[in-house]
């Protein structure tokens, strides 16, 4: 059973990939190609881009952000590389025997006609594409459904069945920004899913993960720990999984028990956050300071420390309900776990009330930080990102209000969920959560790496041109969904024994 749902969502995120090429494809690019984390040479292609400040201990090139998920994108890459040297050196090869200058780019966003522009010009729009794929179906792919079979895995083992849990887990999936931030390489996504992995590994609910519980602690620090060396926010939920392992050691020891489970979990973490300090010695000379620290004035920076300041109302009413990137616009589903304290109280919840408090202070925990950073609002451009953490979290607690609105209106919900999460994950309009529905229903199913193609397709596939039909691949990809329940395992032998 998790198989086939790791699969079906692996399959299913891969169908909807972003080409969108964002700062952290350049540090895989770097690590893999020239086994450092200097920027240099791509320079002036990414407004995060930037030289160190002459302040700085050590000069080069970087970029705002923690290494952690271009690390482990690169390893992929690494593994692929000589296959992606191979395509772009006969690419440019037959492109120069063609005598071809062509960068035609049809999209009315003149930044990224840009970018499109320089990289072709430059010779690296083909590795760039495939870098793009290869760090998305092979990286944040897997990484996702590897979250929907940790999330599954947490409902089977509260006490729900195995439809209920198998249901459940596939709306986490399809039904929140899951599916839209998983089309490409993305940090804040990658904190919530090892941080749902770690509360699975110290929860351990129905005991359905044989072994010990100092392994299980272990691991989890190093998961949380991890979601810190993709981003700094991720010490938040890195700390309140920390008290947490801390709660529950306390229940069954004493306090040189629960000691011992707080120095196992920060000996899980400890590898990650010196993997952060050594990367940022590295980079800019200082293991402590942040990579925001030696960032040049961008919009919104000049307020506080680099765009830090004081918790503020505006931006945190706008992390719940702005069109572009609200929690609960772009998730409606999510509104649901508001009533979840009171069917805990009433003993009505497959989530214990320590487990809810989890939930609910690592959501409260990201919705006040990020209203403190003044640059959240930026988010509009993208979508919702910065609270991509507390999706699973908050999930969770909806899961079970869920489960107890009476059958039609359950299934309102999920449509409604559902509808919203693929059309963002089709259309990726900036302009508001309501245009990408808007747009599924007036121009029909899409695909953005599709339409990506189409737009450039002067130069890779002309018979692609105008709007190219995404039901086919739909109508393939669903075969291949319906392959992976329907076929027999076939890894399972059929010369003898039983079927079960």
């Amino acid at each position: 059973m998790r198989i086939r749902l790791f699969l079906t969502c692996w399959v299913l995120f891969c169908l909807h990939f972003a080409t969108d090429f964002v700062r952290e494809h350049y540090l895989v690019v770097s690590i893999a190609e020239d086994a450092s984390f200097d920027l240099g040479k791509y320079y002036g292609l990414h407004d995060d881009i930037f030289k160190n400040p002459a302040r700085a201990p050590h000069g080069g090139v970087h970029h705002g952000a923690n290494p952690g998920i271009s690390m482990l994108a690169a390893i992929p890459y690494v593994a692929l590389r000589p296959l992606v040297d191979r395509v772009v050196q006969r690419s440019l090869a037959s492109r120069k025997a063609a005598g071809s200058d062509s960068a035609v780019y049809n999209d009315p966003r003149q930044a990224r006609v840009k970018f499109y522009k320089q990289a072709y010009a430059l010779g690296l729009d083909i590795r760039f594409g495939l870098v793009g794929i290869i760090t998305m179906v092979l990286c944040m792919a897997p990484l996702s459904a590897l979250g929907v079979v940790a999330v599954h895995r947490m409902l089977e083992g509260a006490g729900l069945g195995e439809k209920q849990a198998l249901g459940l887990s596939l709306l986490y999936a399809f039904g929140t920004p899951v599916l839209f931030r998983t089309a490409y390489l993305n940090q804040n996504l990658a904190i919530g899913i090892v941080a749902i992995i770690a509360f699975l590994l110290l929860w351990n609910p129905g005991d359905r993960l044989k072994m010990t519980e100092d392994r299980r602690t272990i691991l989890a620090g190093a998961f949380a720990g991890f979601g810190f060396l993709c981003d700094y926010s991720g010490v938040l939920a890195l700390g309140i999984l920390g008290l947490y392992a801390l709660s529950r050691a306390r229940d069954t020891k004493d306090w040189g028990g629960a000691m011992r489970a707080g120095f196992l979990y920060t000996a899980g973490a400890l590898p990650m956050i010196l993997i952060l300090w050594w990367y940022q010695w590295d980079a800019f000379g200082n293991p402590i300071l942040p990579p925001q620290h030696w960032m040049p004035p961008v919009i919104y920076s000049d307020q506080g420390y680099q765009g830090v300041t004081g918790p503020n109302l505006a931006l945190f009413l706008d992390l719940l309900f702005h069109p572009s990137f609200g929690l609960l616009v772009s998730a409606p589903l999510l509104i649901l776990a508001l009533a979840a304290p009171f069917l805990v109280r009433r003993g009505t919840s497959f989530l214990p009330k320590r487990e809810l408090v989890v939930c609910f202070a690592i959501t409260l925990a990201y919705l006040a930080f990020f209203s403190a950073i003044a640059y959240t609002r930026l988010q509009w451009s993208t979508g919702i990102r910065y609270l991509m953490p507390v999706i699973p979290f908050f999930f969770l607690p909806a899961a079970v209000v869920l489960l107890r609105l009476p059958r039609g209106v359950a299934y309102g919900v999920i449509l409604v969920a559902v509808t919203v999460s693929w059309s963002m994950a089709m259309v990726r309009n900036q302009y508001g959560v309501h245009q990408n529905v808007i747009r599924v229903f007036v121009e029909g199913f899409q695909l953005p790496w599709l339409n990506t193609l189409a737009r450039m397709a002067s130069q890779y596939a002309p018979w692609l041109g105008g709007r190219p039909s995404a039901l086919p691949v739909m109508l393939f990809t669903a075969a291949m969904v319906y392959g992976i329940w329907k076929v027999d395992n076939p890894w399972r032998s059929t010369t003898g024994g039983s079927r079960s």
